[in-house]
């Protein structure tokens, strides 16, 4: 068995198959324990596992059921598209693909006869991913997710919620939007 804390290339044999069992980051091979990654070489004493840790972060995928937080781009008859700006509670960037759509179907339990009167173009809003491949698609059904920070169509100024519509501060046009029970409190880490 190699010294604990070494650095490991993929492949190296980091123990043998007496010793230890494979654990995250290591296979077995004819009896040997070897990495599967470059990373820093550890052993789990209490499940008596070979383990190594990678030396860089993992990307970040996109799963089914992520929450995430996107930036409204286009909105068309029966669809908005959307860019994935952040996954709540994770730190890291994401990986791949950050188009997402958000079917008229799946923008709220009520009936909406078109996306725009429930998002416009540069809208923030949480949603919850619900299919990954072949296309992203998410959700904004449900009372924690929808817009989180809108803008004025008239004058692009932030708007403020009052009661169940926004009402923009600067020339008062008052916007319909589908909006999250948190709209204006700026937590965009809220995992729902």
């Amino acid at each position: 068995m190699i010294k604990e804390g070494s650095i490991v290339m993929p492949g190296d044999v980091v123990a043998m198959a007496e010793e230890l069992m494979p654990g995250e980051g290591t296979f077995q091979d004819d009896g040997a324990i070897r990495s599967s990654m470059l990373g820093r070489f550890k052993v789990d004493r209490k499940k008596m596992l070979a383990i190594v840790e990678p030396l860089t972060a993992k990307p970040l995928v996109l799963k089914e059921g992520d929450t995430v937080i996107c930036e409204v781009k286009q909105w068309m008859d029966n669809l908005v598209l959307t860019d994935i700006i952040h996954v709540a509670g994770k730190k890291r960037q994401i990986a791949g693909e950050h188009d997402a759509a958000l079917f008229i179907a799946n923008i709220s339990d009520e009936f909406v006869t078109h996306p725009s009167t429930k998002y416009r173009i540069g809208d923030i809003i949480r949603a919850k991913v619900i299919k990954v491949d072949p296309l992203i698609q998410i959700s904004t059904k449900g009372k924690e997710l929808g817009v989180i920070k809108a803008f004025c169509t008239n004058c692009r100024k932030p708007l403020i919620k009052k009661g169940n519509t926004l009402e923009c501060p600067v020339c008062g046009r008052k916007e319909e939007r589908k909006i999250a029970d948190d709209y204006g409190m700026g937590n965009i880490d809220r995992v729902v």
